[in-house]
């Protein structure tokens, strides 16, 4: 159990776990963003590179051997594919990727496995403390007794120790503050919280983040955090995924990386990036560094145009790479789902293949036959590309409620969509994997060490049995839902796929918590407005097609609508996430001769609450 001070410096136990301690801490990070605050970008990127000072990462960084992704769409998979290549190459891996559906560990996956909880509170605090209080000459003392007697080379002993020791130091013997212009010294209030006399300025001086170098926000910290892991953890390659643009995105300190990548660009956070996709394909290409090489996708011309002015003007050499040829894997399939990842695992090749080069290690790994040839894959490329995994990019799930012996009866086809072009081949991707296996001989299982679940054909009889599709949908307030919706829709139908009923809720998680705290409960006072604006516009659409969609109705489907807050003929908006998926599971146990498969899409924040509530 953890302590915590109370107002009269006595320590009181406190309910929450050293784990939700950090999320506590990390929380008060989060800030909400403003087109305001993003005037200033210039000014705040600046603040990084002070910040790396603070945690004595600035040579670190300089030794890193890092690839470097930033996209519109794709960028995830793009990454994951890096890293599962070269992790089955026989290299020490880590991979720092945005947003996280569960667990913030899961942005830090270092040799393919979230890191452990014990090394993230370790790395954490060392970081968050330093940050928020001291700087190496005050804290040095302490850190040169904690590593005595430490072995050389016992990295995370050294982090624990230093992390432990910092801990101790900022709550029971120094905090930082001003008077007169200098650092002063306080005692803990167990001293009786008698200041003492200013510091002297010198070598010994206390830096700390103030009202002129603010604390991180909630996203550059993590990125930060990511960089000491990458460091401290003495990984071979960093695959970094750009968060948000590319320019000042926090992972953009990195002034010297192997190579580069840009998967397809589109519209999105125009409100941040642009308007135009020249606009947005300028910030995305403020990645590129002088003469470090790059590769992209075909892009929409106005994109392409500016991505090589942009490569010309550094004198990067720029690419194009075209979709993996399924053929290279042997008959086996790339472990993400969906025609799109072709594309994606084709960039991820060549970023993978121009890394062992620039590193000099494909003597190293007897690779440099196989990756000049074109009509061939080095086994261990193929190993990596088939057993890739990432949760909420065209995952499916069995509800976890349900019995075994009808685990498909009720079936989650995550995507996390968010985009006009992602939300098209999200309904490709759904519509062509339903086909798969409707016709009443597939059943689900999970693949073992993997948190995906796959299609494995199984010859079962199941009888006759007829499946509803169903949306489950909600996107946040700055996206169009009349841009969104019509392609999801169009693409649907255009596949002979038609929505028996769409639901609309609201997020579960709230912007300012990590971890369960992000978890709200049930407000019945909860505000639906946007909910019933998805609505509207949804309902339109099917007015205005109506007469081209048939046989969507369902009778099975205007059972217990008094769950829902607002009920039309094709959609209802809930007043939660678990009271929409209750109204589902009991619509599977009301009605056993139908399969309901639900296609989870719009926002990652959704998929990733869908997971935390089906996964339970």
């Amino acid at each position: 159990m953890a302590e915590q001070e109370c107002g009269n410096g006595s320590l009181k136990a406190s309910s929450l776990t050293p784990y939700e301690e950090v999320l506590d801490a990390l929380s008060s990070l989060i800030t909400r963003r403003t087109c305001a605050a993003s005037s200033n970008k210039e000014e705040k990127f600046s603040h990084l590179f002070e910040y790396l000072k603070m945690l004595d990462l600035e040579e670190p960084i300089t030794n890193m051997k890092i690839i470097h992704v930033a996209g519109t769409k794709g960028k995830g998979s793009t990454c994951t594919f890096a890293e599962s290549i070269l992790r089955n190459c026989g290299f020490r891996t880590v991979l720092f990727t945005s947003p996280h559906l569960i667990d913030v560990r899961e942005r830090f996956r270092l040799d393919g496995m979230d890191i452990c909880k014990e090394k993230f509170l370790a790395y954490f605090w060392w970081c968050y403390d330093r940050l928020k209080t001291f700087e190496v000459g005050l804290m040095s003392p302490c850190m040169n007794i904690a590593l005595t007697g430490i072995p050389s080379g016992d990295t995370y002993l050294s982090i624990v120790l230093l992390a432990f020791v910092g801990r101790i130091a900022s709550k029971m013997v120094w905090t930082c503050g001003k008077k007169n212009g200098s650092p002063v010294r306080r005692v803990d209030e167990m001293e009786g919280g008698q200041e003492t006399q200013p510091m002297p300025r010198g070598g010994s001086e206390v830096e700390k983040t103030d009202d002129n170098i603010p604390m991180p926000p909630y996203s550059r910290f993590l990125a930060l955090l990511a960089f000491k892991i990458f460091a401290d953890e003495q990984v071979d390659v960093a695959i970094m995924e750009v968060g948000l643009g590319g320019k000042y995105d926090a992972t953009n300190v990195v002034r010297e990386p192997v190579v580069c990548g840009i998967p397809s660009l589109g519209y999105d956070h125009m409100e941040i990036l642009g308007n135009t996709l020249g606009e947005i394909a300028g910030v995305k290409a403020g990645i590129f560094k002088d003469k470090i090489p790059a590769f992209t996708v075909p892009q929409p011309d106005e994109a392409m145009r500016v991505l090589e002015e942009k490569a010309s003007q550094l004198n990067v050499p720029l690419q194009v790479v075209t979709p993996l040829d399924p053929r290279l894997l042997n008959g086996l399939t790339l472990g993400l789902e969906g025609e799109h990842q072709y594309l994606n695992a084709g960039l991820a090749v060549a970023l993978c293949s121009t890394w062992l080069k620039r590193t000099g290690h494909l003597g190293d790994t007897n690779l440099e036959q196989s990756i000049s040839s074109k009509n061939t894959l080095p086994e261990q490329f193929v190993k990596g590309l088939t057993s890739a995994s990432l949760q909420g990019r065209a995952q499916i799930v069995p509800d976890q409620l349900i019995n075994n012996d009808r685990s498909n009866d009720l079936v989650f086809f995550l995507d996390g969509a968010h985009s006009p072009e992602s939300m098209e081949v999200c309904a490709r991707w759904f519509s062509l994997s339903i086909k798969e296996y409707n016709p009443d001989q597939t059943l689900f299982n999970q693949q073992p060490d993997s948190s995906k679940f796959s299609l494995e054909v199984v010859k079962m009889h199941h009888g006759d049995r007829k499946s509803a599709q169903i949306l489950l949908f909600n996107c946040l307030t700055v996206r169009d839902p009349d841009l969104l919706l019509p392609r999801l829709m169009k693409t649907c139908a255009d596949h002979g796929v038609y929505f028996k009923k769409a639901l609309f809720v609201p997020s579960v998680s709230v912007y300012n918590k990590v971890g369960s705290q992000a978890i709200t409960p049930v407000d019945s006072n909860v505000d639906l407005s946007w909910q019933l604006t998805l609505q509207r516009v949804w309902e339109n659409l099917m007015q205005v097609n109506k007469g081209k969609i048939t046989d969507v109705a369902s009778e099975e489907l205007k059972e217990d609508m008094e769950m829902s807050a607002s009920n039309c003929e094709h959609s209802a908006v809930f007043p939660s996430l678990p009271v929409a998926l209750k109204w589902l599971r009991d619509r599977v146990q009301q009605n056993q001769s139908v399969r309901f498969q639900v296609l989870v899409t719009g926002s990652l924040h959704l998929v990733g609450d869908v997971l935390k509530l089906v996964k339970k």
